[in-house]
């Protein structure tokens, strides 16, 4: 399906407003669960579940509240580029460029979602309240203007990926490896930079007139950095099921990376392929063999940290 067409297709099913807190991006926010996944034995221990349901439990909440926090910055987005939006080829469909959802209602919306979760946060994890908040704080830099700048976008955009990570992390009290933030890092930089690159490749000369930041890039420079961020994302991850002394000794937990390999190639294949119109998320989100690897991976992951206690 083009993103074009599950657009349309989301937006017949959900009220306008409901499509404009873009609910397809929510599964990023499942990054908040890595430290309960990778932190067995510290915050609870596998062969007895009793201790994992109540942590399982905050950080479901936590996922929720930056469900929250997330769709509000995409609204406050969506005000701010809602005139170059009605140029773009695709984003003139998003309801607030089209007209469907007002600008007084998609900001009365953000300041109630970001009202009403940062203090359910608290209630979870004091730390946990402060990084969301500054994540609401930076995305709104980044909306007013921040945007604009080159490679600070992409850093921007990563950065927002870690905090959850940390989020996770402090919602339910362990240190998790560096190498988990490192790997999160890498695997934020290059969706980021393939994002940045797709739409240098479907808007061609009016991409800056679109995103401004794509001034400061070329075809060449975003290839390049795609290439980097890739190997990188894959390399880092390697070395953490070796390395990392928050997995099993044995160095069982390798055991996943085909699967990390098999999803990142896939939507390398897919995005020079077939659906380089389409946005990288929509891809990772829509793809069935890159969801049956997301599947394979969390499966196996689960399965090595049970067998190794």
């Amino acid at each position: 399906m083009t993103e074009a067409a599950a657009t349309a297709t989301a937006r017949l099913r959900l009220p306008p407003l409901v499509a404009a807190m873009r609910p397809y991006q929510w599964p990023k926010n499942l990054i908040v669960f890595a430290a309960l996944v990778f932190s067995a034995g510290d915050a609870w221990d596998p062969p007895d579940l009793d201790s994992f349901w109540p942590l399982f439990g905050r950080t479901a909440a936590l996922f929720g509240l930056w469900c929250m926090v997330s769709s509000a910055t995409y609204l406050v987005n969506d005000v701010r580029d809602r005139e170059n939006d009605r140029l773009h080829p695709r984003k003139a469909r998003r309801p607030i460029a089209s007209g469907e959802v007002c600008v007084g209602a998609a900001l009365t919306t953000a300041v109630i979602l970001t009202a009403v979760a940062l203090p359910l946060t608290f209630l979870i994890d004091a730390t946990a309240a402060i990084i969301l908040a500054g994540y609401a704080a930076v995305m709104a830099l980044y909306s007013f203007g921040l945007k604009t700048v080159a490679i600070l976008d992409i850093i921007i955009l990563s950065v927002g990926v870690v905090a959850r990570a940390a989020a996770g992390a402090t919602a339910i009290d362990v240190h998790i490896s560096p190498w988990l933030y490192v790997c999160s890092s890498f695997g934020a930089l290059f969706f980021a930079t393939s994002k940045r690159w797709a739409e240098h490749r479907q808007l061609g000369p009016d991409a800056a007139r679109h995103r401004p930041a794509l001034a400061g890039y070329s075809g060449e420079v975003l290839s390049q950095l795609l290439h980097i961020t890739a190997a990188g994302a894959l390399l880092s991850y390697a070395l953490y099921t070796i390395e990392s002394n928050r997995v099993p000794a044995s160095g069982a937990m390798a055991l996943t990376i085909p699967f990390v390999a098999f999803g990142l190639f896939r939507y390398l294949l897919l995005l020079n392929g077939d659906r380089r119109t389409d946005a990288p998320d929509r891809i990772v989100f829509t793809d069935p063999q890159i969801i049956l690897a997301v599947c394979g991976f969390v499966a196996t992951a689960l399965i090595v940290l049970i067998a190794n206690r």
